[in-house]
């Protein structure tokens, strides 16, 4: 799943955030992500097929932490298997169904450990799994989409069309759907890495070519869920192949990859007609518009492109089909009806939830996306409204030659009048002097006075017979005699 290396290669342009900073804003979620990681904790209960609720109240860990920071959540689920990643998702079938049985011998062998490793390996999120956390968080108030295919997609159609501000995933492939801004990693605490597109320019790895076109290029030769890459290729090949070539017709450079690159490479005609089908899922993958309630491609079909010939993209089965699939009514994989949640009617109100001591708020921010009154907000009013603009490429070279800048005049203390420089350094330093000799007297009176009062006090008549005390007297005189 996603582009092997690709946040490593980018490192650059991610910086450790917290999700609080989009309070009052929207995060679209990749909510598979969350899915598979509560699917591990129950991974050996899910293999036998007993009943289980605990990848629910993981998932819905994260969705309270969301809404206590005052960030609106809208969980996106994946839909129906998209044509072009068949291969993909049969290779994936069978490394699930192969540790399944795995598990199971290791298990009648007694083997616990090895066996829940197994079972951990071939979780498989089912549309009944799916569902019943759309129930759940659509009971805190919590808008869901079932995506006509991939959640990918439908993720960055929510971040291009300003329903979302950013997408919370563990998946890099948003980066080549051209997310803007992508939240990687999150913990339960809100803690995670963001990679914002309009930091690329700061990764010295990629050059040039951070322009979102190539960066999508470099995604596909170097190996994707939609093509494989050829021998030898990856991300660092693939950008250095972009760097060099000056060709803008990327079809061209391709066939030339290994004379560009200088290996002994023989590109097939067929891996050429995969990186078209791998752009063109890319680009016009279908989606939903919640807002419209139609089935629509990512990016609008160019003139030059017939949407029937797009068939490897997804069909679209309709706006009325869609819309049941969105909204969680339907079973993904018979198309049969499950459910009955139109938007339309009035929401019942929360039910209380489990007692989570940190979590005080339970309602949403903002209105629903499912709402006939909901209005996207611009990307470019959030942008400005979560922070200050970026001065990068702003720069500008001032000469200050001949610029007289205003500074505070030196303030001179007037001389008195009639008194030189010379009487008045005298006049100080005898100051000083008498100031010294003025305290050294009332110290020296002090000491006396001190010692006179003490050696008064020790031969009063009772002291008289007392040794102790008369030898305390002797040392007295002494002393007082020494300091005179």
């Amino acid at each position: 799943m996603g582009i092997s290396g690709l946040l490593q290669f980018i490192k650059d342009a991610a910086e450790p955030i917290n999700v609080k900073k989009y309070k009052g804003q929207t995060v679209a979620v990749d909510t598979y992500c969350w899915l598979h990681k509560g699917a591990f904790s129950c991974a050996e209960k899910l293999a036998k097929g007993e009943p289980t609720d605990q990848y629910v109240w993981y998932c819905m860990k994260f969705v309270d932490m969301l809404l206590t920071f005052s960030v609106k959540p809208i969980l996106v689920f994946d839909g129906c298997n998209l044509p072009s990643k068949q291969e993909v998702e049969k290779a994936r079938r069978e490394r699930r169904e192969a540790n399944l049985q795995k598990g199971r011998q290791l298990l009648r062998e007694g083997k616990l450990s090895e066996a829940r490793d197994c079972f951990t390996r071939c979780v498989n999120i089912t549309p009944t799994m799916a569902h019943n956390l759309i129930k759940a968080a659509r009971a805190r108030g919590v808008d869901c989409v079932v995506a006509p295919y991939e959640a990918d997609a439908q993720l960055a159609y929510l971040t291009k069309s300003g329903l979302a501000q950013a997408v919370i995933t563990e998946d890099s492939d948003l980066l080549a759907f051209g997310c803007k801004k992508v939240i990687l990693k999150m913990d339960k605490q809100g803690n995670g890495l963001e990679v914002d597109q309009s930091n690329l320019g700061r990764c010295r790895s990629l050059g040039n070519i951070f322009t979102q076109e190539k960066f999508r290029y470099m995604c596909i030769l170097s190996g994707c869920d939609y093509l494989p890459s050829l021998h030898g290729i990856g991300l660092g090949k693939a950008c250095k192949l972009l760097r060099l070539a000056k060709d803008p017709d990327i079809l061209k450079v391709i066939r030339k990859m290994g004379q560009y690159l200088k290996m002994d490479l023989v590109v097939p005609e067929q891996y050429v007609d995969g990186f078209i089908r791998a752009n063109n899922t890319f680009l016009y993958q279908l989606v939903f518009d919640p807002v419209s309630r139609k089935v629509v491609p990512l990016n609008p079909y160019p003139a030059n492109i017939d949407p029937t010939t797009l068939s490897y993209a997804g069909f679209n089965l309709g706006d009325d089909k869609g819309l049941q699939m969105a909204l969680g009514n339907l079973d993904i994989n018979t198309m049969e009806k499950i459910d009955n949640f139109s938007p339309d009617k009035p929401i019942p109100q929360p039910f209380k939830p489990r007692s989570y001591s940190w979590n005080n708020s339970r309602d949403p921010t903002g209105p629903s996306i499912w709402s006939g009154d909901f209005k996207p907000a611009s990307a470019a009013w959030h942008s400005s409204a979560s922070g200050p603009t970026s001065t990068r490429g702003k720069e500008r070279v001032i000469i200050l030659d001949g610029l007289k800048l205003p500074c505070r005049e030196v303030q001179v203390k007037r001389p008195r009048e009639g008194v030189s420089g010379l009487s008045k350094l005298k006049s100080s330093s005898q100051g000083q002097a008498a100031k010294v000799q003025t305290f050294g007297r009332a110290r020296a009176s002090g000491l006396r006075k001190t010692s006179v009062g003490s050696i008064k006090k020790a031969s009063s008549p009772n002291n008289e017979n007392n040794p102790g005390v008369q030898a305390t007297i002797s040392g007295l005189w002494k002393n007082f005699s020494f300091k005179k």
